[in-house]
């Protein structure tokens, strides 16, 4: 079966697997492709943190499935039990989802949660930050982003008369 994997910024994986694969199979899978270390991996299903030691049949995963990647921050590694089985295929595709600059705030916000929550409850309140500043940019009408842009490129205009940019 193949399963497609997406971090939160950056590059999707397609990872072909049989539903007996452990979890950390996945991670060396998706390590090769991405080149992110399997020990920085979080992966989550449904909102689910998998565990490396269970297999992908444990939580029901089946074809076509997509699943989640939480990249930890360098300074939070923990041991990978489980080696990458032989065989595995897959291809890995670029997304448009933002720039590095963007990323390295998305990484930060996320180093920060997990500070403060646990993994899985970090994972989620940092999705749901993602959705809802996605959500707020879609609202954005042309008038405000040429406020926005007029405020941001003239800061000096502070005495300036902007009424027409209202």
């Amino acid at each position: 079966m193949i399963l497609t994997v997406k971090p939160l910024q950056g590059k999707e994986c397609s990872v072909q697997v049989t539903e007996d694969e452990k979890v950390s199979t996945v991670k060396e899978l998706v390590s090769e492709r991405l080149n992110i270390p399997a020990n920085q991996q979080r992966l989550l299903y449904k909102g689910k943190a998998l565990a490396d030691e269970h297999r992908l049949s444990d939580y029901s995963i089946g074809p076509e499935a997509k699943l989640n990647l939480v990249i930890r921050p360098v300074g939070e590694r923990t041991a990978v039990s489980g080696t990458a089985a032989p065989g595995g295929g897959g291809s890995c595709s670029s997304t448009s989802s933002g720039s590095s600059t963007q990323g390295g705030v998305w990484q930060t916000i996320s180093t920060i949660l997990a500070r403060h929550f646990s993994p899985a409850d970090a994972a989620k309140v940092h999705e749901q930050l993602i959705k809802d500043y996605e959500r707020s940019l879609r609202q954005l009408s042309l008038d405000d982003i040429e406020r926005l842009a007029g405020r941001l490129l003239h800061p000096e205009g502070e005495g300036m008369d902007t009424s027409y940019m209202d």
